[in-house]
């Protein structure tokens, strides 16, 4: 499993994820078990020209190929730099509906598109913007997290957070607040720590993107 976070303030955007990968085994009984298979799974990448911040949750493999490579073939093959990120979400979901039809994965879509900062939840079937209220017509600012929702989502179920008056910098710590809390969490839940590895950060603004945390670009303890 996976626990990856976007934080979007007016300043930029904040991706964060973690980075293990869970496999599963069958005995001949037929029960399932899960394990940890590597704790340095890359689930946060850039595409477009590192332009476009992109990560991911759900299966491991795509037709056997971890979906990091399958990122890599998709902006090599599919994405031109002059995409807007709207036609990159549309391309990534046609490219996961055609040729990938058969796995279950979601995307977090994040950049800015002369200075209109996006947010795009995707998969094969939908394509959903997490930073704009349709019926005004506004661009919205907040936190979204994907995966093992659940420790995060009962920890501030009840708080406010002014996310259009937060400066990146918090951002930047929220977004790696959410990651990190979720790991620590499942270390101590009854059952396999399905979260863990280096916790990699990424900040988009309308200048420039750049990983703030990466476990190979700059690996840390």
């Amino acid at each position: 499993m996976t626990i990856i976070s976007v934080v979007c303030v007016p300043e930029g955007i904040a991706m964060t994820a973690d980075s293990r990968l869970i496999g599963t085994y069958t005995r001949d009984n037929g029960v399932v078990e899960c394990f940890s298979f590597s704790d340095y799974a890359q689930k946060l990448l850039l595409i477009r020209n590192s332009t476009v911040g992109v990560s991911f949750c759900g299966v491991a493999l795509m037709e056997g190929k971890t979906v990091a490579d399958f990122l890599y073939i998709f902006d090599m093959k599919q994405v031109k730099k002059t995409d807007s990120i709207p036609e990159i979400a549309e391309k990534l979901k046609d490219y996961l509906f055609y040729e990938y039809s058969h796995n279950k994965a979601a995307f977090y879509l994040a950049g800015f598109d002369h200075d209109i900062p996006y947010v795009f939840l995707v998969s094969k079937n939908s394509i959903i913007r997490k930073n704009f209220h349709e019926p005004k017509t506004l661009i919205t600012y907040s936190a979204n997290w994907l995966g093992e929702t659940e420790p995060i989502s009962r920890l501030l179920r009840d708080t406010t957070l002014n996310f259009k008056l937060m400066p990146l910098k918090d951002a930047i710590n929220f977004a790696e607040f959410i990651v990190e809390t979720t790991i620590k969490y499942l270390q101590f839940a009854d059952g396999i720590s399905t979260c863990g590895g280096p916790v990699d950060s990424l900040v988009i603004t309308r200048d420039y993107a750049k990983f703030l945390k990466h476990k190979i670009l700059q690996p840390y303890e």
